[in-house]
């Protein structure tokens, strides 16, 4: 820093005092008055005077310092000024400068421009010069050609084609050109009319020698000579009379198979199906000569794109006539011979072959579009970038833009009167054994696409020649499209219109009422022959039937909260253990088959078998609508014919039957039959296989989102909750009738039933007859409802059962006097009945009858005793009425005083 030094050595301290990071007042002041005070503590006196000189000492060189300072800040902020501005004047000079060379750039671009433009002028101009000299060498070269056939003379043309493959397509183009000028010339003179005698002529022999090279190569399994002559005509018409020979001769619309009646094929493979019309057997596998037809199709296709993707300049376009040919002709019409046959039989067997067939030309056609789109469509890609990018010669990229040409103007013949010239091989198509470079450079661009035959690998790697992606080659092919056509239109006509789903429904009605035939045909004769005693018939055999559905726990709830035989929800927690498939065509699996065996069930109640039956024909009708009808229309269908189902179901078959089995009850006179348990279980079962149903066959089509869903589970709900009341209905009938029939058997008592003889020593052992009879009903009671229905259900019936036999009880105990003998006879009768009910495994239940056996007692103590009786044990929490009741009927009441004693 000049003109400025560090001031700290005035002061007697260290250099850079100053210019420490912390500056301390106190300890500069301590620091330059030191020595003073070492001075004043040797002397122990304190002399002011020192310091005040030291410290003005300092003071003044303090403030020779500042001013020092203050000048140095001063030259130095003149210094920055100056700095700054010669700074600034060399940044306006160097931006000025910049300016200059900026715009001395933008006047080279300038003109750059104009020089680029006026070559580009140059250029377009002596391109349209080259353009318009060729064309008019091409007019010269043309109107030659025409004077000369005008004048009958044909050399020219011939030497052209003696000039190998280059020359005939050239031939090819000027025999196009000129039929398009005589074609056009709609006014020309009577004196051409010769001239286009000659150009047709000699079109027609041109056309007609290079047919009989394709198909002597053909023959041969020449590819390079087919591919030759496909080019040359391809130049000469647009490919239309080689892509029909190619068609035309094809052997596989020649075959041994094809060339049969197809009536007598569909005969023989029809008379194959065995059971298609039976419902009771599942679907037939599809037809075997529909799947032998559709596996020779495959290999066909496979193995001629070898051969059409290097012989034709469009083979995308040549698949598709072929491919077109064989679906209309060939399959279309066996199809209709099959499913006619099929139709004339029955409705069902008309449905089945539909499917299957539908199936089975579903799975012909995605084997294709995955062909197409690994190998086809991959090998189109390379050929058409191997044109744009100029790997072909012009001959092969002059493809005519209009290939809708009618190949009738070039069907009139040429006269072979005229001779073959020496090097001419007409019967070959004129092919050159030097053939030229443009034929062999396409050639081995189609040669390239064998890797394209062995799989996905090989589509990628072509994928990735052409600059496609894999995820790209991986989707739609070219032909995805037309082959998805192809199928549409081979069973529009049996699907669309509604035609197919009026036909399915009509079959389901069928195959409905003829599963219900005996069921309506016993219920009927049974009608007729009155309801005196119906539950013995109609309960013959439900017991062995239901059986088969399901354990114990096919039973629901039955009280209060309804009889449940199934959770009318909609999750998979819901569904029962009626079984369970893994689709519409199996939606009822496991041990059990989904046909009943009707022959070992009584034909007139509510049966699995019959059930099962209705839910597989639904299932199969399902499956048909998922596999013919299109996703748009697809849950429709499946709601329409789900909802056919739980109105036959419901309104056809439950319901009557859970009819029949109320109406069996009002009889009250016989005992009830307590097969009604097993009826009850089978309507449970029944319940649960339709959830398991519904959720199986029928959610996975129709979703859980859509309004069909919704509407549907509402139907479905609707009658599974009408069952469940029918149900609770039945089940509280049924309790009804047991507690008349145990007051049936009650009444039946004597009146010196509880007097015995001295003697009687059956009813000391044994008890009453009533009593027994009433015990063994209950015991039957509680095995079958055990063996029958859930545990819930189980306690709430056998609850009320009981329930009713203690009311009845403690009022029956009411209406006999009883002996001193006759108190051992009542207590060995409520004892059995105590026991009995300690079966039921109810502990409220089994309290009751505890405190009955107490009452029991009363008629067994002696007067003495009575007192504790009734005042120390459970007695005592009962009313003195109802005590009275019981005490009165002693027979020793009167004597004893007992009724003024204790009441």
């Amino acid at each position: 820093m000049s003109g400025f030094s560090d001031p700290s050595r005035a002061f007697g301290l260290s250099e850079g005092y100053f210019a420490q990071p912390k500056f301390v007042a106190e300890e500069f002041v301590e620091e330059i008055s030191r020595v003073d005070l070492e001075f004043a503590k040797k002397n122990s006196t304190f002399e002011p005077k020192p310091f005040v000189r030291t410290f003005e000492r300092v003071l003044e060189k303090l403030l020779e310092a500042q001013d020092g300072l203050e000048s140095n800040i001063a030259q130095l902020e003149r210094s920055t000024k100056t700095y700054a501005e010669d700074h600034r004047k060399k940044m306006a000079r160097l931006k000025q400068t910049f300016a200059t060379v900026g715009s001395s750039f933008e006047k080279l671009e300038t003109q750059i421009s104009e020089v680029g433009s006026n070559t580009i002028r140059i250029g377009e101009q002596l391109d349209t010069v080259a353009k318009e000299k060729d064309r008019a060498e091409a007019i010269r070269e043309l109107v030659g050609f025409y004077a000369d056939l005008h004048e009958g003379n044909a050399s020219k043309l011939d030497e052209l084609l003696d000039g190998g493959s280059e020359g005939m397509i050239k031939v090819a183009h000027t025999l196009r050109r000129l039929n398009t000028i005589v074609a056009d010339n709609q006014y020309s003179a009577p004196t051409d009319a010769n001239t286009k005698r000659q150009i047709e002529k000699y079109s027609e022999n041109f056309e007609k020698v290079m047919l009989e090279s394709f198909e002597a190569a053909y023959r041969d399994s020449d590819v390079h000579n087919m591919s030759v002559a496909a080019r040359t005509l391809d130049a000469f018409n647009g490919g239309v009379s080689v892509s029909k020979a190619y068609i035309n001769q094809h052997p596989f619309f020649l075959s041994s198979m094809i060339s049969q009646s197809q009536d007598s094929i569909a005969e023989a493979s029809y008379q194959s199906m065995e059971g298609i019309s039976d419902i009771r057997h599942l679907p037939p596998a599809p037809d075997r000569w529909l799947a032998q037809l559709y596996a020779d199709t495959r290999a066909v296709m496979f193995k001629d794109w070898a051969v059409i993707s290097k012989v034709f300049l469009r083979p995308i376009d040549l698949m598709q006539q072929l491919l077109k040919r064989v679906f209309e002709q060939t399959i279309q019409s066996y199809l209709e011979t099959l499913l006619n046959r099929a139709e004339r039989q029955s409705k069902l067997a008309f449905l089945r072959v539909l499917s299957s067939s539908h199936m089975e030309t579903r799975k012909l056609i995605e084997d294709l579009q995955r062909f197409d789109a690994e190998t086809v469509t991959p090998a189109v890609m390379v050929l058409e970038s191997a044109r744009r990018s100029g790997s072909a010669r012009q001959g092969l990229l002059d493809i005519p833009g209009d290939t809708q040409t009618s190949s009738a103007q070039f069907s009139r013949s040429r006269s072979k009167q005229k001779p073959a010239k020496k090097g001419r091989q007409p019967e070959h198509g004129a092919i050159d054994d030097e053939d030229d470079e443009d034929i062999d450079d396409e050639v081995a661009a189609r040669d390239r696409l064998g890797e394209a035959r062995s799989g996905v690998s090989s589509a990628v790697a072509i994928a990735a020649l052409i600059g496609r992606s894999e995820g790209d080659n991986a989707g739609v092919g070219l032909l995805h499209g037309f082959l998805n056509r192809c199928c549409d239109d081979l069973f529009e006509s049996y699907i669309a219109g509604g035609n197919y789903m009026r036909t399915e429904q009509m079959h389901m009605k069928d195959a409905f009422r003829q599963t219900l035939v005996p069921f309506v045909r016993a219920r009927t004769e049974r009608q007729g022959s009155g309801r005196g005693n119906a539950l013995l018939g109609i309960l013959s055999s439900v017991t062995g039937s239901a059986g088969a559905g399901g354990g114990n726990s096919a039973g629901g709830n039955v009280g209060q909260g309804g009889f449940a035989g199934g959770n009318s929800g909609n999750g998979p927690g819901s569904m029962g253990k009626g079984g369970a498939g893994n689709g519409p065509g199996s939606s009822l699996s496991g041990g059990d088959q989904l046909v009943g065996k009707q022959g070992e069930e009584y034909e007139g109640t509510l049966t699995t078998g019959t059930s099962r039956m209705l839910l597989q024909v639904h299932a199969e009708a399902v499956a048909r609508a998922v596999e013919l009808e299109n996703e748009s229309q697809m849950a429709d269908s499946v709601s329409s014919l789900t909802s056919q189902l739980l109105t036959s179901l419901g309104d056809e078959y439950v319901f009557p039957a859970l009819e029949d089995m109320m109406e069996s009850l009002q009889d009250t006179r016989q005992e009830p039959d307590l097969r009604t348990f097993a009826a009850i279980r089978t309507a449970n079962i029944v319940v649960r296989l339709v959830q398991t149903h519904f959720q199986k066959a029928i959610v996975p089509f129709v979703g859980t989102g859509s309004y069909i869903y919704r509407d549907i589970v509402a139907e479905k709900n609707k009658l599974m909750s009408r069952i469940e009341i029918s149900l609770n209905l039945i089940s509280n009938k049924f309790i009804g009738a047991c507690t008349q029939w145990l007051t049936n058997l009650l009444s039946k008592q004597r009146k010196n039933d509880f007097r015995p003889a001295e003697d009687d020593f059956t009813a000391f052992e044994m008890g009453t007859q009533p009593c027994r009879q009433t015990t063994d009903f209950l015991h039957r009671i509680e095995q079958t409802c055990r063996q029958s229905i859930g545990p819930e259900n189980q306690s709430r019936i056998l609850n009320d059962v009981g329930d009713a036999l203690y009311r009845m009880l403690m009022e029956h105990l009411r209406k006999y006097v009883v002996s001193v003998a006759g108190g051992l006879v009542l207590v060995k009768d409520v004892s059995k009945y105590r026991e009995t009910i300690n079966t039921f495994g109810l502990p409220a239940l089994s309290e009751k009858f505890s405190l009955l056996q107490d009452i029991s007692n009363i008629f067994l103590v002696q007067p003495s005793a009575l007192k504790s009786l009734l005042d120390e044990g459970p007695l005592s929490r009962l009313d003195r009425a109802t005590l009275q009741g019981f005490i009165q009927m002693r027979e020793d009441c009167r004597s004893s005083n007992l009724v003024k004693q204790f009441l």
